[in-house]
């Protein structure tokens, strides 16, 4: 069974903000996570939205840790700002927070991007224009590999 969300859909936003919940991801959450969520941002241009089990794990790494540097604050702030605890209702469907829906400008497009242990709810033409701007070239592909062999990190986060 497929614990892990990949591919993307597009998605309609309804009259009192909510999103329906692709069956797929729907399955994934059902059978893995449970409906309780926390949704988030860092910039408050997208949603991010973390199975709540998920999203302990990273309080968990937080916590354990003796000095936090300064950017580990910042995301302590924005994702503690933007953040909202959240259940995905009987009918498969997620509320997205008013004030996180306007600043994402969630409207009419969605797309729901799935990143393995958690999903990204993006207003589609800002998602093509910041994440699908500029080519995929060999020296990016080769900096995965590297990342994906163990010999180096990525920075960013979505």
């Amino acid at each position: 069974m497929n614990s892990r969300f990949r591919g993307s859909y597009l998605l309609r936003i309804d009259d009192k903000g909510r999103i329906k919940v692709p069956a797929r991801y729907h399955t994934i959450f059902e059978s893995h996570f449970g409906t309780g969520l926390y949704l988030t941002s860092l910039n408050g241009d997208h949603i991010i939205v973390y199975p709540l089990t998920v999203w302990e794990r990273i309080e968990a790494s937080v916590e354990t840790m003796r000095v936090r540097t300064p950017e580990l604050e910042e995301f302590i702030n924005r994702t503690s700002f933007w953040g909202n605890e959240a259940e995905i209702d009987n009918r498969g469907r997620i509320l997205m927070p008013p004030e996180l829906r306007e600043s994402a400008l969630l409207n009419d497009s969605i797309r729901v991007v799935g990143k393995i242990d958690h999903l990204v709810v993006w207003n589609d033409g800002r998602f093509r224009e910041k994440a699908l701007e500029g080519v995929f070239d060999e020296d990016k592909l080769h900096k995965v590999a590297m990342v994906l062999n163990g010999q180096g990190t990525l920075s960013g986060h979505e």
